[in-house]
């Protein structure tokens, strides 16, 4: 019975895990993982950094053209709007990374953008087309960043 009962937790345990690494689509690149989330959700940029710390990482952060280029790449696989850790939030049109609070490194901004249309644009997606301000408040994917 016990032997039983230790099987059944490990079953359990290894169900969870892939539950938990279906919700990613995950890469590698250059010293970093990138988690990709899989199912569009209101965004909340406090609980998505978290869910990224949970998982050892933050929300991405753009360092350089090598990565942003190859992040572009990876999204076209990938459909509807992806957020990033890129905000100005309460410091308008001056773009900081989420998690520490450090200057965005790199910004490559689609055609005439940032914009802050209606006044109310303080988070960054990014798409196949580059980087655009956008309501925090959409419903979106979004992507973890962990140093390896």
């Amino acid at each position: 019975m016990a032997l039983l009962s230790i099987f059944l937790l490990l079953a359990t345990m290894v169900i969870a895990t892939v539950q938990v690494d279906q919700t990613y689509l995950t890469y590698r690149f250059d010293g970093h993982k990138y988690l990709f989330s899989q199912k569009a959700e209101p965004f909340d940029i406090a609980k998505m950094n978290g869910r990224c710390r949970g998982s050892g990482g933050y929300l991405l952060q753009i360092d350089n053209h090598p990565e942003y280029s190859y992040i572009l790449y990876k999204l076209r696989r990938t459909s509807g709007l992806v957020y990033t850790g890129i905000t100005d939030l309460g410091s308008e049109g001056r773009f900081y990374n989420y998690n520490d609070k450090t200057p965005a490194a790199y910004l490559e901004w689609k055609s005439r953008q940032p914009d802050n249309w209606a006044g109310k644009e303080h988070c960054v997606n990014i798409n196949e087309y580059g980087l655009n301000d956008i309501d925090c408040g959409r419903t979106a994917k979004y992507i973890c960043e962990i140093p390896l």
